[in-house]
């Protein structure tokens, strides 16, 4: 008798187990559907690229499913954080970018041939040296202008990046501040070495 016991408490202490990993992928899928879209649009802004922006994305879910954050954490913020976090490594680590810029470059060339191609290639130089900006500044300030670059409001970005809504305006003042000094440096670095190639 004790020995049907214990295997009807087993029994049903697997089916316990099984019901909650059943909650537990439930509420994994209406996470995924809630985001997706809009994890990927980030992330594509940030790293140019749709089929990275998508690879970094699997990478961010697969991250959430394999170890979900604390319970008291935001799900939709730390999600937000870990891609793009994920979005600034892989800038960071873009050093040989050359090749990918070439290659982008001739891409959106044969993609628009209609444009004026000056007006391309300066268009594609800005995308690089503002890419190349954001790979240099601290990640939260950085966090603060991709987010708020990709239509979220002050609300989705204070929850995010688990910062206090008030404190939005003020910490993306700084990173407009801190981007736009290190824009126009860069930039002056850039013109310089184009006049010393034109000599």
């Amino acid at each position: 008798m004790a020995m049907t016991f214990s295997k009807k408490r087993n029994q049903a202490s697997l089916a316990g187990d099984v019901a909650q990993q059943d909650g537990q992928q439930a509420a994994f899928e209406a996470l995924f559907q809630a985001h997706w879209g809009r994890v990927v649009q980030v992330l594509a802004r940030l790293v140019g690229d749709p089929d990275e922006a998508e690879d970094l994305a699997i990478d961010a879910f697969w991250r959430l499913y394999r170890q979900p954050p604390r319970q008291d954490q935001n799900l939709a913020g730390w999600l937000y954080r870990v891609a793009t976090r994920l979005g600034l490594n892989a800038l960071r680590a873009r050093r040989r970018r050359q090749r990918y810029e070439e290659s982008a470059g001739m891409d959106a060339l044969h993609d628009d041939p209609p444009g004026n191609p000056a007006i391309m290639v300066e268009q594609a130089q800005e995308r690089r040296q503002v890419r190349r900006v954001l790979s240099l500044m601290k990640p939260r300030a950085a966090q603060l202008l991709i987010l708020r670059h990709s239509g979220m409001t002050y609300a989705e970005i204070a929850a995010a990046l688990d910062v206090s809504p008030g404190s939005i305006g003020t910490l993306l003042a700084r990173a407009e501040r801190e981007f736009e000094e290190r824009y126009l440096k860069a930039s002056g670095s850039r013109r310089q070495e184009e006049e010393d190639a034109s000599q």
